[in-house]
């Protein structure tokens, strides 16, 4: 078993857990629920994905790839001046402190 995907979030975990299932790899997710035992971020106990048989491995690593240039290439975000966090651009107010974009 490999780990190959971490993230605070767990809707992309599980996104990305299923779009490997979705092309016939077999996973194991851990630390699902780990997230949510403390507001301070560690990011040893983010949700992961991890390929039980590594021969499937190369495969999601091309897969879990395509997904973040996607996401990188589609994404983008303003700066809060308010409180310093980066909110998405189809947001009028930051999604932290509630600061309207100016």
């Amino acid at each position: 078993m490999q780990e190959v995907f971490r993230h605070w979030d767990t809707a992309t975990v599980g996104l990305v857990n299923g779009f490997l299932e979705d092309a016939g790899i077999k996973t194991v997710l851990r630390n699902w629920d780990g997230c949510n035992i403390t507001e301070i971020p560690i990011p040893a106990i983010y949700p992961n994905v991890c390929v039980l048989h590594e021969k499937d491995l190369d495969r999601a690593m091309e897969l879990i790839s395509a997904f973040q240039n996607t996401v990188e290439s589609t994404e983008k975000e303003w700066l809060c001046k308010s409180c310093g966090e980066f909110v998405n651009e189809t947001l009028n107010e930051c999604w932290n402190c509630g600061k309207h974009v100016n």
